[in-house]
């Protein structure tokens, strides 16, 4: 028996083309496996969310929206309390996204298109103009292109104990010829996979990795110099470049955000 459409999907108006819901997660907050009658946009305040999609975890920060087709099972997992926006496609919008999970880079049009839904708190489309908005939105996306995951996993037997490593210990400082020697390999071989495999450089993938940790060591209240030393940068300025080339501001911002919240 498939699983039941949730209470709150089913009091929104019907997409036409997108309708829109609001709310508040405290921190440490998840959703058990369910679906969505609609194409669903997911797009939080700050932090990250976290999705199981058929047995494999999807995660994304607040930079990103999470595309989730219509009718596809998904569990949700929140870090830190945060402001949630659901915008559901009808199907002739949904169309034109992809027609699997993924994440859509929220370009700033795009999120100032959407930021004028939310603050004039939308539950569906009131006149032509918003519907012109919506249709400029959705064209947006459909242009955006997308990725897989932030943080892409593999199992190839090369990378997957380079992730493995990185992923417990995100200071680890060892070049890429460095790997290459310890998996039996050579820099040239491992830099093509990573390209093939994740699409995108080890350096990339490791800063990714770092940012993910910051993020929760930013919520636990840690000094961005201790930080910066824990995850191997040699300055906190450093640091601060990879986050804010990570987040588009600074850790500190986005720890005044999280007091905020």
């Amino acid at each position: 028996m498939p699983l039941p459409y949730p209470a709150s999907d089913l009091a929104l108006p019907e997409p036409a083309p997108l309708s829109l819901r609001y709310d508040h997660f405290e921190a440490r907050t998840d959703f058990d496996t369910h679906r969505h009658p609609w194409g669903q946009l997911n797009r939080i305040s700050l932090g990250l969310i976290e999705l199981d999609i058929a047995g494999l975890r999807l995660t994304a920060p607040a930079d990103y929206l999470v595309w989730i087709p219509a009718d596809l099972p998904h569990a949700a997992h929140v870090r830190q309390a945060m402001d949630y926006t659901s915008i559901y496609l009808s199907a002739t919008a949904a169309a034109r996204l992809p027609a699997q999970a993924c994440l859509i880079a929220q370009t700033p049009l795009v999120r100032a298109l959407l930021d004028d839904f939310c603050q004039r708190r939308l539950s569906g489309m009131q006149d032509e103009w918003d519907v012109r908005q919506a249709e400029l939105l959705i064209e947006h996306l459909a242009r955006a292109g997308y990725q897989a995951n932030f943080l892409p996993e593999s199992q190839d037997r090369l990378l997957a104990p380079i992730l493995h490593a990185l992923r417990l210990a995100p200071d680890e400082a060892s070049t890429l010829a460095q790997w290459a020697t310890r998996v039996h390999s050579t820099e040239r071989t491992l830099a093509r996979r990573f390209q093939a495999e994740l699409g995108m450089s080890f350096v990339q993938w490791r800063n990714r990795a770092r940012f993910v940790q910051a993020l929760a060591w930013l919520k636990e209240g840690w000094p961005v110099q201790e930080i910066a030393a824990r995850l191997g940068y040699g300055t906190p300025s450093a640091f601060i470049a990879m986050f804010r080339k990570q987040a588009g501001f600074s850790p500190e911002r986005y720890r005044r955000q999280l007091l905020a919240s």
